[in-house]
């Protein structure tokens, strides 16, 4: 299968340089065969940052036609974009007058990076031109192409050097499949035979955590409360199996969670984690947002913490331990003072009333945004409190009602 010849000479023959990552999507359309999408992470040492690098790898010319005549046929037939605008207004490609894909493109004396990172191609205008339905086009009409992955799978590869353009485009993906989801034979067939419609490398394992005694249990509604309570989860869960691991494990102390699944690897059944005998796994850290709490910063703090063998090993930081993972994101300089906030309710009290700086504060705290909403609180409290002890008097009309100072 040609695709899988073309995995293999990017990834394991390295045609393009030594492969770290990579990632594809097999999509299909309406008139033909499917088509793949594939995307590689290059080692540092094999990155193309020049202009001279990506000429390399990549071409936007028509080839020489005397020196390299079955190059020059390839490219004739797979990476000539058909003519359009002016050519031809009835082209496929064209939207509102204008081509979708920016075809034909300006003549380039030489490969450049424009100031956002991107390639611009070189299109010299050397005389070359192909005939392309009845219409002789040049250089401006040539899809970018590998000539050495172009020469062997005979198809039309596209070859992007991180992206080649930074054009807005509005998609509304969700409308066009509510519109239609077409499954033409092709994709019913690849399908059936249950070829693979995406693929990854090296595996990723999601992370999950929790905050002490909030494992997550799960149950039916015909599970009886003294099954459920002797359930394993209830006490144990990957999580905490690190910190056994952490503690069984010398080799294990200098790594942090989501490096720690490269060397081990879970066993559910026993929950227990073992040293990883084969295979390469990057660990991914589950996202929560700000206003989960102690949860978020613990998972800040699960970024550069290795090895801890409980919970309060995580909250030590330079041999102080804290009471919460907040004040050890804090001792660590993760998370700022708030003194933005506190300046804000300070200027705010020079022209609102106490009700304003209230419903102000609690804005604040809504948007967990606030760090340290107690340091907050005592910071602006005497400002925060305005007004409030008048209108329980006027409420109780009864003007001997005093509040305790604060």
């Amino acid at each position: 299968m040609k695709f899988d010849e073309l995995l293999s000479d990017l990834t394991k023959k390295s045609l393009l340089g030594k492969v770290l990552a990579y990632m594809y999507t097999i999509e299909f359309q309406k008139r033909g065969l499917p088509h793949a999408h594939i995307l590689i992470f290059l080692h540092p040492s094999n990155k193309y940052p020049t202009p001279s690098d990506i000429d390399r790898i990549i071409s936007a010319e028509i080839p020489d036609q005397d020196t390299n005549e079955e190059l020059y046929n390839l490219v004739k037939t797979h990476m000539i974009h058909d003519p359009c605008g002016f050519a031809n207004r009835s082209s496929p490609c064209m939207k509102d007058g204008k081509c979708s894909k920016y075809f034909p493109k300006q003549f380039q004396p030489e490969t450049i990076v424009d100031q956002d990172g991107f390639p611009v191609y070189r299109r010299r205008d050397n005389g070359h031109t192909v005939l392309k339905n009845g219409i002789q086009v040049d250089n401006r009409n040539v899809v970018p192409y590998n000539a050495k992955l172009l020469t062997k799978i005979t198809a039309a590869i596209v070859p992007n050097d991180d992206g080649t353009s930074n054009q807005p485009q509005n998609i509304d993906e969700i409308k066009q499949y509510i519109d239609c989801r077409y499954v033409s034979p092709s994709e019913a067939s690849w399908r059936i035979f249950s070829f693979p419609i995406h693929g990854r490398k090296p595996a990723i394992e999601r992370l999950y955590f929790h905050c002490e005694g909030q494992n997550s249990v799960y149950y039916t509604d015909f599970d009886r409360i003294n099954t459920v309570l002797e359930k394993p989860s209830v006490t144990e869960s990957m999580f905490t199996s690190w910190f056994e691991a952490n503690c069984k494990y010398p080799e294990a102390q200098n790594l942090t969670y989501s490096k720690f699944v490269s060397k081990f690897v879970y066993v559910k059944k026993k929950r227990e984690w073992k040293p990883r005998q084969k295979g390469y796994t990057i660990g991914r850290l589950i996202w929560v947002p700000p206003t989960t709490g102690e949860l978020y910063y613990l998972r800040l703090m699960l970024t550069h913490v290795k090895g801890p063998c409980s919970y309060n090993d995580i909250k030590i930081v330079n041999n102080v331990k804290y009471d919460t993972f907040r004040d050890a994101c804090f001792a660590m300089g993760f998370i700022g003072d708030d003194r933005e906030f506190i300046a804000a309710i300070k200027e705010a009290n020079h022209w609102g009333s106490g009700q304003y700086l209230r419903l102000l504060f609690v804005h604040m705290l809504l948007s967990g945004s606030i760090n340290r909403p107690r340091h907050v609180w005592s910071k602006t409290c005497h400002l925060l409190v305005d007004g409030i002890l008048y209108a329980q008097q006027r409420i109780a009309n009864n003007r001997g009602i005093i509040f305790p100072i604060l």
